[in-house]
């Protein structure tokens, strides 16, 4: 799913993190913007318009953009996920 997000010339990465009970996760969608990245509310209607436009990235509702994303000490290019999670949550208000 995130390579679909992650052809996008303003995209450096994306990250899909799951929010909720594990039989009822709601997703949510984050973007680490690339150095062409420009206007943020440009980039987030470009990637909604292109989740709506897949079958396969329909359901997601919530995009974020982050400058950077957390990642795992132990492996440096691994994105840290559960911490995702924990900031989509906090952001949602749930």
């Amino acid at each position: 799913v995130e390579a679909i997000f992650n052809n996008h010339e303003q995209v450096a990465r994306s990250a899909l993190a799951g929010v909720g009970p594990p039989h009822r996760q709601i997703p949510v969608l984050f973007i680490e913007p690339g150095p062409l990245a420009g206007d943020k509310k440009t980039l987030l209607r470009e990637i909604r318009q292109l989740a709506a436009s897949n079958p396969l990235t329909a359901g997601i509702e919530h995009v974020f953009i982050e400058k950077h994303f957390p990642v795992d000490i132990r492996h440096n290019s691994k994105i840290f996920r559960e911490k995702l999670a924990i900031l989509a949550t906090r952001k949602l208000g749930l």
